[in-house]
C-alpha cells in the first residue's frame, strides 16, 4: 500500500501549479450577488482540524481562486476545537465563519448552531450525493489511520503491516501512540481494537510501553528524526508531508493485510449560523466542494472523497469501513483509558 499510495501521490510543484492554473482565476462557483459581498467582507476564519498540510493547501487554492478574501485558520485537534468553540458559543462569542471537524456530535447535537447549505446558495452541492449531505452540515474526506514506521531501522520482515504486528516485543519502548484523549478519532480507534481482538489486545498495547504523544503529525516527525520505531495510529494525512520530502518515512494500512475494519477520521464542514463573514463562508464552500479542490485535498491527505472516484490517490471507500467517531459513553471511555493506564 505504501508504495502505490507514494506513486499516486501529486508532487507539491505540481499542486502548486494546479492553485495557479487559469481555472482558478475567476471563480465563478456562486452568484455575483454572493460574491460581491464576499469580497465586501474581505476576510474568513476556518477552525479547522484536518493535518495542516492539507488545511494548507486548502487555503493556498483558495486564495489563488478568490485572492480578495483573506483567510484565518484555526487548526487543532477535534476534541479541544470542539471545547473551544462550545465556550465561545455559549459566552455569545462568534468566531469562525467555517468548521470542519472530525466528528459530528457537535454538528448533530447542536443544528442552530450552523447555517443550512443550500444549492440555491453553493450550487455544487447539486453534484454531491445525497447520502453525504446533511443539510446544515456535509461528509467530505474519509481517511485511513495507519502504522508510521521509519524506514531506516525498521525493514523488510520487520515491518509491521498489521495492528496485531505492533504487539511484537521486538517494538517494546520502541513505539509510540497517539494519545486517545487528544481526539474522539483516537479513542475510536482504540474501542475498534478492544472490540476487534479482544480485551487481552489493550493490556499488550500498554506493556509495549509505548511513548504518548499529543498528535498524528507529531508523532510521525518525531519518528522521521529517530526519536521512535514506529507511531500508531496517525491517518495518512499526517505521514504525507514527510514522505513528500523523503524523510524515512514508510507506512503500512492494516486493512490492506487482515480483515479488520478500516477505520479513520471523517471529515466534515459546516458554516456558522452566526459567521462574521457568510458570504466569504459560502464561496469558500463553494469552491472546496469542487473538483479542483477535492483531488487536491484528496491526493495530500490519501484519503477518500465521495465526488472524486478516478484518482489513484484517492482510493473509493469499501463497505468495511467505520468513521472515526464511535459515540462512545463516558464509562467506556473510562474503561478503555484505565486498561491502556493513562486514565
Amino acid at each position: 500500500m505504501f508504495s502505490r499510495t507514494k506513486n499516486a501521490l501529486l508532487g507539491l510543484s505540481a499542486l502548486a501549479a494546479l492553485f495557479i492554473s487559469p481555472s482558478a482565476q475567476g471563480f465563478d462557483g456562486v452568484s455575483p450577488e454572493i460574491m460581491a459581498a464576499a469580497l465586501q467582507e474581505g476576510q474568513l476564519v476556518i477552525y479547522a482540524s484536518s493535518a495542516a498540510p492539507v488545511m494548507d493547501a486548502a487555503v493556498e487554492g483558495f486564495r489563488a481562486a478568490v485572492p480578495g478574501i483573506e483567510v484565518n485558520v484555526l487548526r487543532l485537534a477535534t476534541n479541544p476545537l470542539t471545547t473551544r468553540y462550545v465556550q465561545e458559543v455559549e459566552a455569545g462569542v462568534h468566531v469562525p465563519d467555517v468548521l470542519d471537524l472530525s466528528a459530528t456530535r457537535l454538528l448533530e447535537a447542536n443544528p442552530d448552531w450552523f447555517a443550512p447549505l443550500t444549492e440555491q446558495e453553493i450550487p455544487i452541492l447539486a453534484e454531491w450525493p445525497d447520502g453525504v449531505k446533511k443539510g446544515h452540515y456535509i461528509n467530505t474526506l474519509q481517511g485511513i489511520m495507519l502504522i508510521a514506521y521509519n524506514t531506516d531501522l525498521v525493514q523488510g520482515d520487520h515491518i509491521p503491516l498489521t495492528w496485531e504486528d505492533i504487539l511484537k516485543e521486538e517494538y517494546r519502548g520502541k513505539g509510540m501512540l497517539v494519545d486517545p484523549r487528544s481526539s474522539s478519532s483516537y479513542m475510536a480507534w482504540l474501542d475498534l481494537m478492544d472490540v476487534t481482538y479482544g480485551p487481552e489486545y489493550i493490556e499488550k498495547l500498554k506493556a509495549q510501553n509505548f511513548t504518548l504523544v499529543e498528535g498524528g503529525t507529531q508523532g510521525v516527525q518525531q519518528v522521521a528524526a529517530g526519536g521512535a520505531e514506529l507511531v500508531i495510529p496517525p491517518a495518512f494525512a499526517h505521514a504525507q508531508p514527510f514522505i513528500e520530502k523523503q524523510a524515512p518515512i514508510g507506512v503500512s494500512i492494516p486493512n490492506d493485510h487482515s480483515d479488520v475494519t478500516a477505520i479513520g477520521p471523517q471529515h466534515s464542514w459546516a458554516i456558522a449560523a452566526k459567521a462574521p463573514n457568510p458570504n466569504a463562508a459560502r464561496v469558500f464552500m463553494a469552491w472546496f466542494l469542487s473538483q479542483e479542490s477535492q483531488r487536491i485535498n484528496c491526493a495530500l491527505s490519501g484519503g477518500s472523497s465521495a465526488v472524486v472516484t478516478d484518482l489513484p490517490a484517492c482510493p473509493v471507500v469499501g463497505e468495511n469501513y467505520m468513521a472515526a467517531e464511535t459515540d462512545l459513553s463516558q464509562e467506556r471511555v473510562d474503561d478503555l483509558l484505565n486498561r491502556l493506564g493513562v486514565q
